[in-house]
């Protein structure tokens, strides 16, 4: 398609490709795509709908609670970038639940509209256009976004999804969670082989096979993870980088940070700005026994998000047997607590759906956890010590050491200028 005034040049590096074509885009007017997010109501979710009333909410019963109205905002805002790198193969074009030999690197140019509430459901955006780039061309444009903000000391997130995530639904999972946190830090997304659909057909149990696909995608995916996390350290640097890892996207980074000898010698010498475990699909015990000391010295600050409703992880422990690290489970009567894990306990946090979603959804995505996107970009990305939550009333230090989110309002996004910053490095 022919580019618009809006739409930024390729150069040197790049090259002009339709990514999209997982059916996901429908086009309109001026020959861009609007993004329409796909309910896929696999088997998985419906049985999380069906057993999801038969789960406890842990020790304490707790209803998220849904953020209230906010004055309006301007309609648009202007063309935004999301960065990407892909470890899934392509055939003919298309993405497949298979592992690339080589990473692919680009940029999804989008138009997104800033609703008048940022925790509503519906985040609608336009895609413009996608950019193919190589290594280096990547390297370049994320360090010139980073280096030349306005803001001194700008930062990346570099998000790794979870579960039943295809190459589409990554970019539209970020993209809604950048928006609703109302970050200005540009955001990469690690998009490795997951089953888009979450179900695998032609096998007995499509849920369960399609979970362990999965599972061993993740186990497989370490050394492409290791490579982006590598690529996005070169572009800025490791103290600009908060990186977080969701669902079994836990998993994979978790145990790729455990084991990768060069990727621990690296972040050795220069470690993460943070690190952010939200409902990790990652087995109790060995997270807070293994992982969690394993890979301290590798982050200035070690996150744990967790709760006690997410039905997601409840079918988790269902399939494996083992209580899972981002669930606050019944037996356990609270979250992992360890010596210099930050635990968040976000059960009570405002979230952003429907009374529909709410009542009946999974309460296990990202990019609907209002209240701990605030934290996260805001609280821990921009260096406030974990006192701020008391300061902002998003959350309140329990007995146990656990922070927990509240269901106040979701504050300014400048509000946390009122907030000591953590102390400098020792």
């Amino acid at each position: 398609k022919p580019a618009t005034a809006a739409e930024p040049k390729a150069s040197a590096g790049e090259e002009r490709s339709k990514v999209g074509t997982s059916g996901i885009y429908r086009y309109v007017a001026g020959g861009s795509r609007r993004y329409t997010s796909m309910v896929r109501m696999n088997r998985l979710r419906l049985l999380v709908l069906m057993a999801g009333l038969s789960f406890g909410a842990g020790c304490v019963a707790a209803n998220p609670q849904r953020a209230p109205a906010r004055a309006a905002a301007p309609a648009d805002v202007p063309v935004d970038t999301l960065f990407y790198i892909s470890a899934r193969a392509r055939e003919n074009g298309r993405e497949t639940a298979r592992l690339a030999q080589t990473l692919e690197f680009g940029m999804v140019i989008t138009r997104r509209s800033t609703v008048p509430d940022p925790n509503e459901d519906a985040v609608d955006f336009v895609v413009l256009d996608t950019l193919l780039l190589s290594r280096d061309a990547f390297i370049a444009q994320l360090r010139t976004r980073v280096m030349q903000a306005a803001d001194p000391d700008a930062f990346a997130v570099l998000y790794t999804h979870g579960y039943g995530t295809g190459l589409s639904e990554a970019w539209e999972h970020s993209t809604s969670s950048r928006t609703r946190a109302r970050s200005t830090q540009p955001w990469v997304v690690f998009a490795w082989p997951s089953i888009a659909s979450g179900v695998a057909w032609g096998d007995a149990n499509i849920v369960a096979a399609a979970y362990r696909q999965d599972s061993t995608s993740a186990v497989a995916s370490r050394g492409a993870y290791a490579a982006a996390l590598s690529t996005v350290h070169e572009a800025v640097g490791g103290q600009r980088i908060l990186a977080v890892a969701h669902s079994l996207g836990g998993q994979l980074v978790g145990e790729t940070l455990a084991q990768d000898t060069a990727l621990r010698a690296m972040l050795a010498r220069d470690p993460l700005r943070a690190l952010a475990f939200v409902s990790p699909d990652v087995e109790a015990a060995r997270f807070g026994d293994v992982i969690v000391p394993t890979i301290r010295a590798m982050t200035r600050r070690l996150l744990l998000y967790a709760s006690s409703d997410d039905r997601v992880l409840a079918m988790s422990e269902f399939y494996n047997e083992s209580e899972r690290a981002g669930r606050i489970a019944d037996a356990r009567c609270g979250p992992i607590v360890r010596d210099a894990l930050e635990t968040v306990d976000m059960t009570e946090g405002v979230y952003a759906d429907s009374r529909l979603i709410h009542a009946f959804g999974t309460r296990h995505a990202l990019r609907r956890k209002s209240a701990v996107l605030f934290d996260l970009v805001h609280v821990v990305g921009e260096q406030r010590e974990a006192a701020c939550r008391a300061v902002l009333g998003t959350g309140m230090l329990e007995p146990t050491g656990v922070w927990k989110l509240t269901s106040a309002p979701i504050p300014a996004a400048n509000a946390v200028v009122s907030c000591a910053p953590l102390p400098p490095n020792d």
